[in-house]
């Protein structure tokens, strides 16, 4: 097993923000929704299993202290603590001498029936699973509205090998990027009837060829033709939550805005629901018809001076 460092490509010394980031960034590259390579998806897979130890403290602290053994179900620290001091519970025996057993020794360790001083199985600690961290891409209209996708995780299971698992997912409407999904038991088995861990997954909003979003606002660019600039009209409008029709003013200009007041991302907790802001966008006919042509021309003498007048400011000043 490669060094879990090594892994993610950061130094052993890297703080926490350091370590989520490059997963971060790692996770979008290597992501099987953004990346076909076969390769990519194992590797996915391997940053996504190094991450979830190093990205937990607690975890980080029993890798760096006793390395890949630490990651087994069932790892108790102190019992590992006492063999590395040279002896064993109650028996006096350094590793490797008399009376030694591996069995002993792997079965303390890990909780698998060790045997205690008088030989009798003891009981399997009782620990909790490991949490899974992944990454889950979601489009922006569903992270509008909510939804349920699929995604596919890495588990291990109790033979501390790891096995594939598609788990669906309830995406909440309004959902943030950035934001972790927690799906509660759906993590590593438990050990000695321990809970199962979690499964925390950062949600990656992928952005809309249409719809920017801005916290809980959002905008989107509207086509209006050059007659309904200049003399105002009532339009249609669709949106994502339907249809609606807006007044556009007499005189918008290009960038103009509407606002829907509260048909942004729908409010969450103590935030409340944003606003759609729609963008005029003033369009001219696409057509090279002479007669559309000449039209424009007649319309250039109703300008009041340069139209580009604002833009002296760019040139270089004398002196």
């Amino acid at each position: 097993m490669r060094n879990l460092y090594d892994v993610l490509g950061v130094p052993k010394d890297a703080d926490q923000a350091t370590i989520r980031k490059t997963f971060k960034k790692l996770a979008r590259e290597l992501h099987p929704d953004r990346n076909p390579e076969p390769e990519a998806e194992q590797r996915f897979k391997e940053v996504s299993a190094a991450y979830s130890v190093l990205g937990d403290d607690e975890k980080r602290k029993l890798y760096d202290e006793f390395g890949e053994v630490s990651l087994r179900p069932g790892f108790d620290a102190e019992q590992a603590r006492r063999y590395g001091a040279g002896g064993f519970p109650g028996g006096g025996f350094s590793a490797g001498g008399p009376g030694f057993s591996f069995e002993d020794l792997f079965g303390d360790l890990f909780g698998r029936g060790g045997r205690g001083g008088r030989g009798n199985w003891r009981v399997q600690p009782m620990m909790r699973g490991q949490d899974i961290h992944a990454t889950i891409a979601v489009d922006l209209m569903t992270a509008l509205k909510g939804g349920e996708t699929s995604i596919r995780v890495d588990k291990p299971n109790a033979y501390g090998g790891l096995e594939s698992t598609v788990l669906r997912v309830k995406i909440p409407a309004g959902v943030d990027d950035g934001q972790t999904i927690r799906l509660r038991d759906m993590g590593g088995p438990g050990a000695g009837g321990g809970p199962a861990g979690d499964v925390l997954l950062e949600v990656n909003v992928r952005p809309h060829p249409r719809l920017r979003r801005d916290d809980q606002d959002l905008e989107i660019d509207v086509p209006i033709t050059l007659h309904e600039a200049m003399a105002g009209a009532r339009i249609e409008v669709p949106t994502p939550w339907g249809r609606y029709k807006v007044n556009v003013p007499a005189g918008s200009s290009s960038g103009s805005r509407l606002r829907l007041k509260g048909k942004g991302l729908p409010s969450r907790g103590s935030t409340p629901a944003g606003d759609l802001y729609l963008a005029l966008r003033p369009t001219p006919p696409r057509t090279e018809a002479p007669e559309a042509i000449a039209l424009a021309e007649q319309l250039d003498a109703f300008y009041d001076g340069d139209v580009r007048a604002e833009l002296d400011f760019l040139e270089p000043q004398e002196g």
